[in-house]
């Protein structure tokens, strides 16, 4: 993958450096959780060893990330995986990471804003079923745990039905 040098450049040269406990404060967690995460891989490592050890804009947008996946109901082992199918994605269409990461820093919270509008409306449900055309205006719908009757037994199922509704068959002329 091409390395965008100018962009490398500035990022660089605007970054950031913080503590455990300085990124903690922005990020509205404790330097304990800032080193847990690391711990568990929901964010890397930071950047140099020992007392040069630091964090970055970069660190911050990750655990604004993980904050928000877990407000939306994602344990860690979701968050991680969650992690790297964005990261094969984005190497996949030949994207930076480092972009990523710059945009979710930048716009995380407008997303959580998204995100929380859509966890407060209530989500519909899905079932599968099978949808049998009686006549016109009336279906019979069976549930996929359902098994489907033989086509003999359909046929007096419907007739039943028609009969009871005073309505024809779909599929027979008179």
């Amino acid at each position: 993958m091409p390395v965008d040098w100018h962009i490398l450049a500035m990022t660089l040269r605007n970054r950031r450096r913080y503590t455990a406990a300085e990124l903690g404060q922005l990020a509205g967690l404790t330097e304990r959780t800032v080193r847990y995460y690391v711990q568990e891989h929901l964010i890397d490592a930071p950047d140099g060893r020992g007392r040069g050890a630091h964090y970055d804009d970069r660190h911050l947008g990750q655990l604004r990330r993980v904050r928000l996946l877990q407000s939306t109901g994602l344990d860690h082992a979701a968050i991680r995986r969650h992690s790297a199918e964005t990261r094969e994605l984005l190497a996949k269409r030949g994207l930076s990471s480092m972009k990523a990461e710059h945009a979710w820093t930048n716009f995380n919270a407008q997303a959580a804003a998204l995100y929380s509008r859509a966890r407060s409306r209530e989500l519909p449900t899905v079932d599968l079923v099978t949808r049998i055309g009686i006549a016109k205006g009336i279906e019979l719908l069976v549930d996929r745990a359902i098994r489907v009757p033989s086509p003999t037994k359909l046929v007096q199922v419907v007739d039943a039905v028609c009969s009871a509704f005073g309505v024809r068959t779909e599929g027979k002329q008179e």
